[in-house]
């Protein structure tokens, strides 16, 4: 079966942003089951690239402990958590310190959680992170060209296409285009509110 465009849903009415009780946190050896449900599942494997076969618990817990060691060498994970309930991950990975970069990776496992305004509060706090306490220049992400609702967010965060692979990635039955976007520091143009759940000890730029 082809593979159709994931459908952008329309907002009759503006979402109420929850900067209150989003917040980004390690990921812990408690959340291996959810996580474990999530690597495998299609909806969230396919549309983020991820690992094709299938994934054991034990090796979530290793990827776990690896996600420890790598610990700000060349990558940074956190769990998403709305209150203490767990609802997907975001990263920075391919961390290149001298050329102060990273690539921006992220996925909302819960179903009910996406289209919520989740995935913009999570990308919104880890690029704030990036930009202001790591010191990163410029932020990199590849999306498959389908992924309509994933292209929206990044565009609403101000990132830019840089160019599309054509025919890049094979998914049921099908070449796709990847799509390439970025973010420069200096065009990092979004308030994190005071209230918001930084991952910085400062006071954000810009009005709280």
């Amino acid at each position: 079966m082809p593979i159709e465009a994931v459908p952008v849903r329309i907002q009759t009415t503006k979402k109420v942003i929850d900067w209150d009780n989003i917040k980004l946190t390690p990921l812990e050896e408690s959340d291996i089951d959810f996580l474990y449900v999530w690597q495998n599942a299609p909806n969230v494997r396919d549309l983020t690239m991820g690992f094709r076969f299938p994934v054991q618990k034990e090796t979530v817990k290793e990827w776990i402990k690896n996600q420890r060691e790598q610990n700000g060498k060349s990558r940074v994970v956190f769990a998403i958590r709305q209150g203490e309930s767990l609802a997907g991950t975001i990263q920075l990975h391919g961390l290149e310190p001298y050329q102060r970069k990273a690539l921006l990776g992220i996925y909302i496992g819960e179903a009910a959680k996406r289209n919520t305004g989740m995935g913009f509060v999570s990308c919104a706090l880890v690029i704030d992170y990036a930009f202001n306490g790591l010191n990163i220049r410029k932020i990199g992400l590849e999306v498959l060209s389908i992924n309509q609702n994933a292209i929206a967010l990044y565009e609403k965060l101000g990132f830019k296409k840089e160019g599309t692979k054509i025919n890049d990635y094979f998914l049921d039955g099908q070449y796709l285009d990847v799509c390439i976007y970025g973010l420069q520091q200096a065009d990092w143009k979004i308030t994190v509110p005071s209230r918001a759940h930084r991952l910085l000890g400062l006071v954000p730029r810009g009005t709280p």
